[in-house]
Parts: structure tokens; C-alpha cells; sequence
């Protein structure tokens, strides 16, 4: 198992925070607002959008490629916490226990669905813009994995993301169906419909926008 390239790092004792208490406001505004600073931005929507963008790489990509691609089982996911200096998940070396129940229900419906709802509410941004944050990882997966995976299995996770059943998100409609686009080749990145306001960070003297900006 070798999650590192999405930010998850094997430690023999994790540090961090436990993921569930990330669902608590008075837990992620405080983390918010450190991104924030880390950003240069006073702006709490701003902060909010590119944090989940960020950690959707860490949570909605890791797992599936791990679950969805490889259809492997360990469950790693359940002890993982978020080292917030390093903005990495921390997992046990050697997790033995078996995950067996809907991988996409416990990410989304158990985690990154609530989590959005707090970010909408508090940092007063659109959940659509979050929702296309996620959407972008989860392409950038698929596609990265084009050579790696037979076509039917990107075909099978990506039609599994973008189906009109939506228990396992959580809500009542899949914002997946507006955002997870595909071209005809994997390797081609769809333009996005919202932005995710990275261009309007301080960071740096010019910022530009991200490759695929509907502001371009």
C-alpha cells in the first residue's frame, strides 16, 4: 500500500487530528484560518475552497484509488488523523483490520457531504464550488491511472461516482453528475464550470489562474 503520493503517510504512532472531529465547526474553522494565513488571505471563502481542494486530494483521491481502483480492504482510513503542520493524513505502518461495507458511503456520505455543508455555512461559499473541487481530484485520479487500470475500470468508478442514486452521498441530488465531466480521452481535462478562486490568493506577486479556469 502506497499511498504517498496523495499525502498519506505510513508513521508507527500518528499524529494529529482524528478526521471525525474535523466535522465539528469550533475543530475546522481554527484549521481553516491557518490555511488561510498560510495563503495570505483574509478571506475565509477563499481559505475555505482551496482547503477542501487540498484535502480532497488527501480523502476523496486516496481512496479511490485504494478502494475504487484497486479494490483493496485494509482499512487504514478509520486511525487516520491530519497532521496539520504538514497538511498530511497520518496512518498506521501495519492496519490489519478488513473495510468491507461502500467505501463511497464512508468518505462521502460519512465525511467530505457534512464537511461541506460546515464550509458552505461558515466560510460563505458556494457548495458548488466545493463539490468541483472534489470532482477535479477525482478526475485527476482516473486519468493519472489511464495506463495503469483497463478502460472498463475507469469507465465502472467513474459511472459509480456520477449515478443518479446518491445514498451514499448523502443528499438528495449528485453534484458529480454536473461536475465529474469526461472527454473522449481520459488524458484530455474538461474545463470547469465554477472557479475555484485560487487566482485570488496574495501569495505571490501574479497568481495565475489554474489550467483548467472557466475564467481563462
Amino acid at each position: 500500500m502506497n499511498l504517498e503520493p496523495y499525502g498519506v503517510e505510513k508513521q508507527p504512532s500518528p499524529q494529529g487530528i482524528p478526521l471525525h472531529d474535523l466535522l465539528n465547526k469550533d475543530t475546522l474553522l481554527p484549521i481553516i484560518k491557518q490555511y488561510a494565513n498560510h495563503l495570505d488571505t483574509s478571506s475565509l471563502a477563499i481559505a475555505g475552497s482551496l482547503f477542501i481542494k487540498r484535502y480532497a486530494v488527501l480523502v476523496a483521491a486516496s481512496n479511490l484509488d485504494y478502494y475504487g481502483l484497486q479494490k483493496e480492504r485494509v482499512d487504514w482510513w478509520s486511525t487516520a488523523r491530519l497532521d496539520v503542520m504538514s497538511f498530511t493524513l497520518q496512518i498506521e505502518e501495519n492496519p490489519t483490520s478488513l473495510f468491507e461495507d461502500c467505501w463511497k458511503t464512508r468518505i462521502f456520505a460519512g465525511h467530505l457531504t457534512p464537511m461541506i455543508n460546515v464550509i458552505t455555512k461558515e466560510c460563505k461559499i458556494s457548495s458548488k464550488i466545493l463539490w468541483e473541487n472534489i470532482a477535479v481530484r477525482l478526475h485527476a485520479t482516473l486519468r493519472k491511472n489511464e495506463k495503469s487500470f483497463a478502460l472498463n475500470e475507469l469507465n465502472e468508478n467513474f459511472n459509480g461516482l456520477t449515478c443518479s442514486e446518491t445514498n451514499w452521498l448523502g443528499i438528495e441530488q449528485n453534484p458529480f453528475q454536473t461536475f465529474l465531466q469526461r472527454k473522449e480521452k481520459w488524458s484530455e481535462v474538461p474545463v470547469r464550470k465554477t472557479c475555484c478562486r485560487y487566482y485570488q490568493v496574495n501569495k505571490k506577486e501574479e497568481i495565475p489562474y489554474c489550467g483548467n479556469c472557466p475564467l481563462r
